[in-house]
């Protein structure tokens, strides 16, 4: 290790022995290391601040039903998005997306809706560094083709793709932090086989009635044990 970082030995023990002390190390058999239990820590205070995780399950749970073979809650930092929780019904669903795995911000129904709702001068920067990813995604190989794209995803509202897992369907909304600003995406996912478009038409209803759910009690600040008065107008029937 000390080679590859440019570090004595003796350093290197020092900060191995420092982080064995801090909890973020634990010496596992065969005289290596792995990742420790403050971790562990961390993941519970992120459960416990953070309002999306908060928010999020409650209205989850609330949008179970047979149509819904699983639902992802995903959010995004840099160029990358990730499940942050994940609610499966239907065993027979695997999916890539598993919590704490990063995507690419280009790829996935829960990706793409949160790029289409990003403001224009972080489309734009987004685009002149990633320009090759963006057109080997598909998403356009000119900054007109590619914000054309995005337009059409935001007129719709939601976003329907299976570019991941090409045997399941996935159906996102956008959560907003504020009117505007998007933190987040809810996708409920089915197997391919079983979606025919009445069953589109429900998931698409759910994603959206879900997202903007989560995104009213994020931005009210408060975290209700149900789904208020908006989405309880607008369950499908």
């Amino acid at each position: 290790m000390a080679g590859p970082i440019g570090a004595a030995p003796a350093s290197v023990y020092r900060y191995v022995r420092d982080l064995c002390d801090a909890g973020f190390l634990i010496q596992a058999a065969g005289g290596g290391y792995v990742l420790g239990p403050r971790f562990i820590e961390l993941d519970r205070q992120i459960k416990i601040a953070d309002p999306l995780l908060g928010i999020g399950p409650r209205v989850i749970e609330t949008l179970r039903g047979p149509e819904v073979g699983a639902q992802l809650l995903c959010s995004f930092y840099g160029t990358r998005v990730l499940c942050v929780y994940q609610d499966r019904a239907d065993e027979r669903i695997t999916m890539s997306m598993e919590r704490g795995r990063p995507f690419p911000l280009f790829i996935g129904a829960p990706s793409r809706i949160i790029l289409a709702y990003l403001p224009a001068y972080h489309l734009k920067s987004l685009f002149l560094s990633h320009s090759q990813e963006i057109e080997r995604t598909g998403l356009g190989a000119t900054w007109r083709e590619f914000n054309s794209r995005l337009k059409a995803i935001r007129k719709r509202g939601v976003y329907v793709g299976s570019e991941i897992d090409p045997e399941l369907v996935g159906v996102a909304a956008p959560i907003f932090r504020t009117p505007g600003t998007v933190i987040a995406s809810l996708c409920m996912v089915r197997l391919r086989s079983e979606v025919d478009d009445t069953v589109l038409s429900v998931l698409e209803e759910k994603a959206r009635v879900g997202a903007h759910s989560i995104s009213e009690q994020i931005q009210a600040g408060e975290a209700p044990l149900t789904v208020p008065a908006y989405a309880a107008a607008h369950q499908p029937r």
